[in-house]
């Protein structure tokens, strides 16, 4: 497990344990199967991972938002949500209250929902720098906030920045992207 850094333990996020799509989940809507919790500080975050650990099978990692929610959004957006099923035909507005819970994780994560920005490059393929060369360069537009070993590669989290900004390519950038806790 990555040792996480305080700041991105605290405030509300979502901790979820799932099996990517390529390492043998489902292909379509994973998320509807994971495991889901909401954690609102240090002590949650830990706890939740801890049992995820615990019944985590080796294909399935364990998966943070880098950034920080906000409720008062997320409760705006489920209420909007809400309204709207009210209007639905009666066998979808069933399904919407039969499936509340990931009605309201996805009004969580929705990315205007965010209470801060942070970007995460996923950095797989770093065959021509070192990660370190790679901070130097991301680095030159904008701050490095944390960096980790991947199954596959790095992921380098950092303030957000224009991304024409900068002149080399290090792997995709995630503005609202998820944490690997552990896999």
């Amino acid at each position: 497990m990555n040792d996480i850094p305080i700041q991105f333990k605290q405030g509300l996020r979502l901790v979820m344990l799932t099996v990517r799509g390529k390492d043998g989940g489902l292909k379509t809507r994973p998320d509807r199967v994971a495991k889901k919790k909401l954690s609102e500080n240090p002590e949650d975050f830990d706890k939740i991972v801890a049992e995820f650990e615990t019944i985590r099978t080796p294909q399935e990692r364990i998966y943070s938002s880098v950034n920080c929610r906000d409720i008062k959004k997320a409760q705006r957006e489920f209420k909007e949500r809400q309204l709207e099923a009210d209007y639905f035909d009666e066998e979808s507005r069933n399904r919407f209250y039969l499936d509340i819970k990931n009605r309201w994780v996805s009004c969580v994560m929705k990315p205007s929902c965010r209470a801060e920005t942070y970007f995460l490059f996923d950095a797989d393929d770093l065959t021509r720098w070192t990660v370190g060369e790679a901070i130097d360069k991301i680095e030159e537009v904008t701050d490095v906030i944390w960096h980790y070993k991947t199954k596959n590669g790095y992921h380098i989290i950092t303030k957000p920045f224009n991304p024409n900004d900068l002149k080399e390519n290090f792997g995709e950038i995630k503005k609202d992207a998820l944490i690997l806790v552990s896999y």
